[in-house]
């Protein structure tokens, strides 16, 4: 039980073995700049058109007020768990299942989303641009995506999250000079009319429609979390990298967005936004052969997304097994790595199965489109409950280190803004077949997880006994293995 003086015999991860840099390119690299730039936030502009830069800025804001809740209380625990130990630590047990769930229904995805992602922008590449015009080529782009990214998170992680620091760093780069050049380029066009929500379809109602998948870009900023056994000071590094990379990236966004609109130009902006593979259109158009660069950005953004998220689902994995609520062998690590060897495995056949399989059935573009749509849903609602458990956690049991803003205001802003995507994707103007299916599976999972978190509460309540549980002590804080990591007030 959570109490126990002694520790479970498990496996452990190589902990305490890599740095906040390490740390904060795990949630930079599992945003995926580049290629969040180039085709999530891509999907958005049908809807958001001339006033994406407002949908950012608003997915943007949303994402910093969860990013702030994810951090507050990252700040009291350090654990493989992530989110889902937050959750159970702050509102309880009950919380803590629910949000494993959620999370379930959307990490593993992200895999296979990346995959087709890859694929598609392969193929129309070797089609438009090299003259290889076999249509089955895509299944070939999954397969070595898959292998890629098996390598590098099998082994050490040190290794592949040095990788991500190398991958990010180069894709952040190229996309941040042809936005600048771009913007340097119109320099006497510019103005304030992207932030215009009149721009957009419906007004503010595209706008909000614009969030859903500006919002895909930002997935992402939370998966340090599961790293919190394997990183330096955790209780330091965590919340710095949640924050700074939502942040950081954001900006990012926000700029890309608004150089799109006038690199384009503004009049003839959603026409060149909706066309095929649009910012490597771009590189063209200002850098002629440079669009070689902007390519292999969104290559190399892929690749460090997928790994970036292979170890946060894989280390959620690990600590579900753990915690007693996951096939035991995912709570295995290998023996010289320390990696979760066996959940890596079983995610990389997952993944190369349901990216096949969708393929096959939709086509990659279809494909990575409805699995982002099912995934959106499912994140905002583990932000809000994350949001939540901030509130209650600095309500309840750390009144002491409570403070207005941090832990109520933002919060609430979060939970507010996240709202209106939730509406217009589900109720205002919910997407056609085939992705009108992802909105249905979304909701019968979570309906699902509502039931099942009850029968569990009900009947099995010793099973999530331990999903709070402190496994290892963070170096800085003074804390013995399995001690909570915070002493709440009264």
């Amino acid at each position: 039980m959570a109490g126990e003086s002694d520790e479970r015999n498990f496996d452990h991860l190589r902990e305490h073995s890599i740095g906040l840099p390490q740390v904060l390119f795990q949630s930079i690299t599992h945003m995926a700049p580049a290629a969040a730039v180039a085709y999530s936030i891509f999907i958005s502009v049908p809807d958001a058109r001339q006033a994406l830069p407002l949908a950012v800025l608003l997915a943007l804001v949303a994402c910093l007020c969860a990013a702030t809740a994810i951090g507050q209380l990252a700040k009291l625990i350090p654990s493989a768990g992530g989110l889902y130990a937050y959750a159970a630590k702050s509102l309880g047990p009950w919380a803590g299942f629910l949000t494993a769930w959620l999370f379930v229904g959307f990490q593993p995805l992200v895999a296979p989303f990346l995959y087709l992602e890859f694929s598609w922008a392969m193929s129309d590449v070797m089609s438009t641009s090299v003259g290889w015009h076999y249509s089955g080529q895509w299944w070939i782009w999954v397969l070595l995506m898959a292998v890629i990214v098996f390598l590098l998170t099998y082994r050490d992680i040190r290794l592949s999250t040095t990788a991500g620091v190398i991958l990010g760093s180069f894709e952040i780069a190229i996309f941040l000079g042809l936005s600048l050049w771009m913007i340097f380029s119109n320099t006497g066009h510019l103005n304030l009319q992207p932030f215009n929500p009149n721009h957009a379809v419906g007004g503010w109602s595209g706008v909000f429609k614009g969030m859903v998948f500006a919002i895909l870009a930002f997935i992402g900023f939370e998966a340090s979390a599961p790293l919190g056994e394997e990183a330096k000071n955790p209780l330091r590094a965590i919340p710095r990298a949640v924050i700074g990379s939502a942040f950081v990236i954001g900006l990012f966004y926000v700029l890309c967005s608004y150089a799109w609109v006038f690199g384009a130009g503004f009049n003839g902006f959603v026409a060149q936004a909706t066309g095929a593979d649009p910012w490597r259109n771009l590189g063209k158009v200002f850098w002629g052969w440079g669009w070689i660069l902007v390519f292999l950005a969104i290559c190399n953004s892929i690749a460090a997304n997928s790994n970036a998220a292979v170890n946060a689902a894989t280390r959620v994995f690990y600590a579900l097994a753990r915690n007693g609520l996951a096939p035991k062998p995912l709570a295995r690590t290998h023996s010289k790595f320390k990696t979760p060897n066996v959940a890596i495995i079983w995610m990389t056949v997952f993944a190369i199965v349901l990216s096949l399989l969708i393929g096959w059935k939709w086509g990659a573009l279809v494909g990575f489109s409805l699995i982002a749509t099912l995934a959106v849903p499912l994140v905002i609602l583990v932000y809000m409950m994350i949001c939540i458990g901030c509130m209650w956690m600095y309500l309840t049991k750390m009144r002491a280190k409570f403070n207005f803003f941090l832990h109520i205001v933002l919060p609430v802003a979060g939970i507010i803004l996240f709202f209106f995507p939730l509406y217009y994707q589900f109720y205002k103007v919910p997407p056609t077949k085939p992705i009108l299916y992802a909105n249905w599976i979304a909701i019968a999972w979570t309906i699902a997880g509502i039931i099942l978190t009850v029968v569990v509460v009900q009947f099995r309540p010793s099973k999530l006994a331990d999903l709070d549980r402190v496994y290892v002590q963070d170096d800085t804080a003074g804390l013995p293995p399995g001690a909570p990591a915070f002493e709440p007030t009264a």
